[in-house]
């Protein structure tokens, strides 16, 4: 069995013990949860630091690339590569005609102008 702890083995942070005691030597209760919930919920320094660093990437003009390439060339999503390459000139879908997946590839040289093109 546990024993409970007594006041003086609870460790409370320094923000908290700055409280005011009511009367009777208990805090506010409402003040204390607030104070926690402050602690807890303070804003990330870096909301961006859950993407990956940007690689430096030599693209090749006669090389056929795929959406995972096309993805770390651009620094997008997998879905917003495939969409890119739609929308690219001469992008060539090496699928089977009849099958319901694509097989998007396109070569360096477009993939350059496509990034050309969005840089002016």
């Amino acid at each position: 069995m546990s024993m409970p702890l007594t006041p003086e083995e609870i460790l409370i942070p320094h923000a908290i013990t700055s409280l005011k005691i009511r009367s009777g030597g208990k805090p506010d209760l409402r003040k204390v949860g607030q104070q926690i919930y402050d602690l807890l919920n303070i804003p990330p320094r870096k909301r961006e630091s859950w993407k990956k660093r940007m690689k430096d990437v030599q693209i090749k003009p006669d090389h056929l690339y795929g959406p995972k390439e096309v993805k770390v060339v651009l620094g997008v999503s997998y879905d917003t590569a495939v969409r890119a390459m739609e929308r690219m000139k001469r992008t060539a879908n090496l699928a089977k005609p009849r099958a319901k997946k694509r097989l998007l590839r396109v070569k360096g040289s477009d993939l350059r102008d496509y990034i050309q093109g969005k840089l002016e």
